[in-house]
């Protein structure tokens, strides 16, 4: 089951038309798929290192589908590298994402690929919930910004790669991708998380001299003392200049414009740098 799901999830992100648009031949290139078992330690923990809000699998499938209603069950997470084109067009900007990029925050809808796989899943007789696109999911703000359903965090779990000094998150393909997840009552294998750390696949962390996305955002947003300022980041990419640049560019407002020059132009856009590294070795 797991193999055929995976191979199904890769052909739905490769053929189905809503990966097609006219501002790109396509949004997203092949997926990146892993799973992690929903018992999996580290979602508890997650109370402690994101929010006490944030959700572990059983909580949030049990909000979706009711009390007592999970006992066992797995968390599928994909990683939707964002196309070379979309990618190149934004490598050239400075201070504002191309318009290619901000499209694709408004019309990439990776819910769609979670909405596919979980009409797979109810076909296949299991059930499916994607807490991103749900009523449920919110965003807090005090110091600092995160959500009830963190989608870089499960993708770490399942083993799909690590995060970077901006915050991101780099898999194998890179750090220019969006995330989805689907949690499950269907019990799958889970991948094996294979990186050092969770920092491990960043050069800033590997040899101290990288901080090409220090220098690529627009707002000094980003520094090695102190990471990401989340708050300015957001404000840049989805506040209300944000906001009227998408819909000036025949974009949806509350997707926001996006951003993305951290993830453009840098060693890590298209690849895990630490591949790099030790093919030279």
């Amino acid at each position: 089951m797991k193999d055929f799901l995976i191979k199904s999830i890769k052909e739905f992100v490769l053929t189905d038309e809503f990966n097609k648009h006219e501002f790109s031949d396509i949004c997203f290139e092949e997926p990146l798929v892993k799973i992690a078992s929903a018992e999996n330690p580290l979602f508890e923990k997650y109370k402690n290192i994101i929010g006490k809000e944030h959700l572990t699998p059983k909580e949030a499938y049990e909000k979706e589908f009711g009390e007592n209603s999970f006992n066992k069950g797995s968390v599928i997470s994909i990683s939707l590298p964002i196309s070379e084109e979309i990618i190149k067009s934004n490598r050239k900007e400075k201070a504002i994402p191309s318009l290619k990029w901000t499209l694709m925050r408004s019309y990439g809808a990776p819910y769609k690929v979670a909405s596919y796989l979980i009409d797979l899943l109810n076909k296949k007789g299991f059930k499916g919930i994607s807490p991103g696109n749900t009523k449920w999911f919110t965003t807090y703000q005090n110091t600092d910004l995160y959500s009830n359903w963190s989608e870089r965090h499960i993708a770490y779990v399942a083993g799909l790669g690590t995060f970077s000094l901006n915050q991101g998150f780099i898999t194998e393909k890179g750090i220019a991708n969006r995330l989805i997840s689907v949690i499950t009552d269907l019990e799958l294998e889970s991948d094996e998380r294979t990186s050092k750390n969770h920092l491990s696949n960043c050069l800033y962390f590997v040899d101290g001299k990288c901080q090409s996305c220090v220098k690529r955002c627009p707002i000094n947003a980003i520094s090695p003392e102190n990471g990401i300022d989340k708050l300015k980041c957001h404000e840049q990419g989805y506040g209300e200049d944000a906001m009227n640049l998408a819909i000036s560019r025949g974009g949806i407002g509350e997707s926001g414009s996006g951003c993305g020059l951290c993830q453009t132009g840098v060693p890590c856009e298209r690849i895990n740098p630490l591949l790099r590294l030790k093919s030279k070795v």
